[in-house]
C-alpha cells in the first residue's frame, strides 16, 4: 500500500520469504529480510541488514508490531511495538518518521467487516482469504504520514515515541479525538524530501488514499 505512494524499501520477518507467492513478490520487490525475535545474538546480522536497507537510499518502512491484526487492539489499535530494529536505527543515526494506515469498507458487502474479510491475521489461511478479499467492493485505505519523531534516549523510548505518534493518528483516520493538520505537502513531496530514512507504521486495518 506504501510503495503505491512512492518507493520504499521494506522490512520483513525471515519467515515471509518462505510464504507461497507472498514471499516471491516481496523478494522481487527488493525486501530486507530479517531474523525477529531471537534476542540479542540476532542483533549484528539484524544490523546489518538493516544497514544494507538504509545504504540503498530510500525510505526503509518497517512494522514494529511484528504481525498483522484485526486493528482492534483495546490500547487504541496497535500493539505494543517490538524493540528489536529501533536498535539498528539508534546505531545508524537514522532519522525515523511514522505513517498510518487504515482501512475502511463500503455498504454492501453483506456480512464482510474490515477486521474479519479485509484484515489477513491469526489462523485465516491465505488463499481463501485473499479469493474472498478480491470478490469484496469498495475497499478503500487512508494513509496518513506523521513527523519524525526527535525524542530517542534508547530504543525503549524510541519506540514508545513511535508508538504513540502511532496510535494517535490511527484514533485521528477514525475520526476519535482532533482532527489531524493537513500535510504543508502531498504525501509524495514528504517522503521524496526525506530519502534514507527509516518510516515505521503499524500493521494492516482501513482504505482511502489522502496525501
Amino acid at each position: 500500500m506504501f510503495s503505491a505512494i512512492t518507493p520504499f524499501v521494506m522490512v520483513a520477518k525471515t519467515e515471509v520469504r518462505r510464504w507461497p507467492l507472498l514471499g516471491w513478490l516481496t523478494a522481487q520487490a527488493g525486501t530486507v529480510y530479517v531474523e525477529r525475535g531471537g534476542g540479542p545474538a540476532t542483533y549484528p546480522g539484524v544490523n546489518a541488514a538493516m544497514a544494507e536497507a538504509y545504504r540503498r537510499g530510500l525510505p526503509v518502512l518497517f512494522f514494529p508490531e511484528g504481525t498483522t491484526t484485526d486493528g482492534l487492539y483495546p490500547e487504541g489499535g496497535v500493539m505494543p511495538f517490538r524493540r528489536g530494529l529501533f536498535h539498528s536505527v539508534l546505531k545508524d543515526e537514522v532519522p525515523l518518521s511514522v505513517a498510518a494506515l487504515r482501512y475502511s469498507l463500503d455498504e454492501g458487502n453483506g456480512t464482510a467487516t474490515v477486521a474479519n474479510d479485509v484484515c489477513w491475521w491469526g489462523d485465516t489461511l491465505f488463499a481463501p482469504h485473499i479469493f474472498a478479499f478480491l470478490g469484496l467492493r469498495g475497499v478503500r485505505a487512508v494513509v496518513r504520514f506523521g513527523a519524525e519523531i526527535a525524542t530517542r534516549d534508547d530504543r525503549w523510548v524510541l519506540s514508545e515515541g513511535a508508538r504513540a505518534a502511532v496510535s494517535a493518528m490511527y484514533r485521528e483516520l477514525a475520526g476519535e479525538g482532533s482532527v489531524l493538520p493537513e500535510p504543508e505537502h502531498p504525501a509524495m513531496h514528504w517522503i521524496r524530501e526525506r530519502r534514507g530514512e527509516a518510516v515505521v507504521s503499524r500493521a494492516i486495518r482501513r482504505l482511502r488514499f489522502v496525501e
